[in-house]
C-alpha cells in the first residue's frame, strides 16, 4: 500500500501542477507569464495553487507558446494560373488506341504494333505508356511493337506529363491472334 502511494503521488503532483499552470493561463488571458504558489502540508503533500498560502514559495510560470496562422492570402494571388509547361490534366480532349480495334483478329502474325492516338498531339514532355495483358510494355509510344502468340490480347495506354502525373487515359482495346498450330500438320509455317 505505502509503495502505490509513493508512485501515486509523483503523478498527482504532475497532473495537479499541469492543471493549475492552465488555470493560470487561462486567467491570465494571453499566455503570458503567471504565479503559482507551492507549498507543503503536514502530510508531506505538494500543494499548488495561484492564491498565496503561508509557507509557500512563489514560482513563476512563463506563459504557453502560442501560434497565429498567416493572413489570408488575397484573392488575386489565389486564381494565379499555372505556367504553361504544367499542362492541366484536361489538356488533351482525348487519346485512344488506333491500333488494334475492338475485337480485331490478327491472322497469322507473331508480332503487332499498337498505335495511341492523342487529341491535339502529344505535347512537349509526356510520354504513352503502354499496357499489354496488364503489363508496361517498353518504349514510350506513340507506337509499340512487340511480339505477340496466340489467343486473347487487351492493351490500354496512359499518358504521363514530365512529373509523373497520368493526364489522359485510354479505354481498354480487345484483339485476338490466329496462329496456325504447331500440331497441325498441315502447318504451312512448320510442316511435319
Amino acid at each position: 500500500m505505502r509503495a502505490s502511494r509513493l508512485i501515486l503521488r509523483p503523478v498527482l503532483t504532475v497532473v495537479l501542477c499541469a492543471g493549475l499552470c492552465a488555470v493560470a493561463w487561462a486567467a491570465n488571458g494571453n499566455g503570458g507569464d503567471s504565479t503559482v504558489y507551492k507549498w507543503v502540508d503536514a502530510h508531506g503533500v505538494i500543494h499548488y495553487s495561484d492564491h498565496p498560502h503561508p509557507n509557500a514559495t512563489k514560482l513563476s510560470i512563463k506563459g504557453a507558446q502560442t501560434y497565429a496562422p498567416p493572413p489570408p492570402m488575397p484573392a488575386d494571388l489565389e486564381a494565379t494560373p499555372a505556367p504553361a509547361d504544367t499542362q492541366p490534366a484536361h489538356a488533351y480532349s482525348s487519346c485512344h488506341i488506333a491500333q488494334p480495334h475492338e475485337q480485331q483478329m490478327l491472322m497469322n502474325v507473331h508480332q503487332t504494333t499498337a498505335v495511341v492516338r492523342t487529341d491535339p498531339p502529344l505535347f512537349t514532355g509526356n510520354h504513352v505508356q503502354l499496357y499489354l495483358d496488364g503489363r508496361r510494355m517498353p518504349g514510350d509510344g506513340p507506337a509499340f511493337t512487340f511480339p505477340v502468340f496466340r489467343g486473347q490480347h487487351s492493351v490500354s495506354a496512359v499518358v504521363v506529363n514530365r512529373f509523373g502525373q497520368i493526364v489522359c487515359e485510354t479505354s481498354t482495346v480487345t484483339f485476338f491472334v490466329h496462329q496456325p498450330s504447331i500440331q497441325n500438320p498441315h502447318n504451312p509455317v512448320h510442316p511435319h
